[in-house]
């Protein structure tokens, strides 16, 4: 258990109130707790945020969460699948359109499965694991998700292509963040992975990036002198 998530400093004040410096959210109701308090209980829902019982709490919202997204990751599936293989047999027929439609469907793909999906689990992570994590699905949603359905751009297998890129963005976003749950509620650090994944994918997608630049500003000064040249002939 993370017991960082719920631990208050108690302090004393001349007048005998005790003061609360509470770090992190409520664990009963999850909203945003203010740092100096003269009560125990949160502004929001009234519950206690010290003592005895608040660990329990936390179990249960743990479980809850884990609970809710695995439902919502089931009914994600139900309909979306169906619904980009749909899409999927009239990207063809879009022909130029395909550059403006493909990455469309990855942001709203990363839309639903941001506010969702994924979202009350990453409330529950501390602040350096649930930008990890965020980053890791952007991440896995630039170099998969556009690959993935542009394919949608092929007739006929382009349908199963787009259908599967779905399935396992999704997969990816529900599985990192539930390991990802589990390990914040027992306490554990940081993995090497859950640090390595995202970096290298930064360290990826800049370097394609400058890459890319390099090979237009290339490419533009190779027209140059081409130009340059036949008009000095």
């Amino acid at each position: 258990m993370n017991v960082s998530f719920w631990r208050c400093e108690e302090n004393i004040e001349a007048s005998g109130a005790y003061t609360h410096k509470v770090k992190r959210t409520c664990p009963w109701c999850l909203e945003p707790l203010p740092g100096r308090r003269l009560r125990p209980e949160c502004p929001h829902c009234g519950r206690q945020t010290g003592g005895e019982g608040e660990p329990k709490a936390l179990d249960l919202r743990f479980e809850k969460v884990e609970r809710a997204q695995g439902a919502i990751y089931r009914r994600l599936l139900t309909w979306g699948v169906p619904a980009v293989a749909v899409v999927a047999i009239f990207v063809p027929l879009l022909h130029v359109g395909t550059v403006v439609v493909v990455p469309l469907v990855v942001v709203a793909h990363l839309v639903v499965v941001r506010l969702l999906l994924v979202r009350d689990a990453q409330r529950l992570f501390g602040p350096v694991r649930r930008l990890l994590n965020r980053w890791t699905i952007r991440f896995s949603y630039l170099w998969v998700g556009l690959p993935g359905y542009g394919a949608m751009t092929v007739p006929v297998i382009g349908v199963a292509l787009g259908a599967g890129t779905f399935l396992v963005l999704t997969t990816i976003a529900h599985v990192s963040t539930l390991v990802g749950l589990a390990r914040e509620r027992s306490g554990e650090p940081l993995s090497a992975w859950e640090k390595a994944v995202p970096v290298a994918l930064a360290v990826l997608t800049v370097s394609v990036l400058v890459t890319l630049i390099g090979l237009a500003v290339l490419f533009g000064w190779t027209v140059a002198a081409i130009a340059d040249k036949m008009q000095a002939s």
